[in-house]
């Protein structure tokens, strides 16, 4: 049992086969990622969303950028404070998250196929706390 090698394995395997099952749609993995993200809290800044992602502001300033580029994002000045501006989806991007979210959510169904449903819901509280303390380690 070698669990890094595993927790690595399962996150390339993941990468390769979304972005593969995503490409009839025009976005990758990580865009969807962003796309659920701004869906799941509408509009939100670039900070809100480093934040919920957990990735740092360069990254998140080039993804977006590219995003704003394919029209699946667009970018308005914030009523609040108008030094900041809100991300939220386009039409475009309403139009296909739902058809990434399925993606997503056959690649979760595939890859945890062999398991029951009670070793399923297990392994994914178990692996929603790693996520957590990794976070943590990491912050601290």
């Amino acid at each position: 049992m070698d669990p890094t090698r595993d927790i690595s394995v399962l996150y390339r395997k993941m990468n390769v086969l979304t972005n593969q099952r995503l490409a009839h749609l025009g976005v990758s993995g990580a865009k969807a990622m962003f796309l659920f993200c701004i869906r799941d809290h509408k509009a939100m800044s670039q900070v809100e969303i480093c934040r919920v992602l957990d990735m740092d502001k360069s990254t998140v300033a080039k993804m977006l950028a590219r995003m704003e580029k394919d029209g699946l994002i667009r970018k308005t000045v914030n009523p609040e404070d108008v030094r900041a501006v809100r991300v939220s989806l386009t039409d475009k991007a309403v139009d296909l998250v739902g058809q990434a979210q399925n993606v997503m959510n056959q690649w979760v169904a595939d890859a945890t196929a062999g398991l029951t449903r009670e070793e399923r819901e297990t392994f994914f509280v178990l692996l929603e706390r790693m996520a957590d303390k990794a976070v943590e380690m990491a912050e601290s």
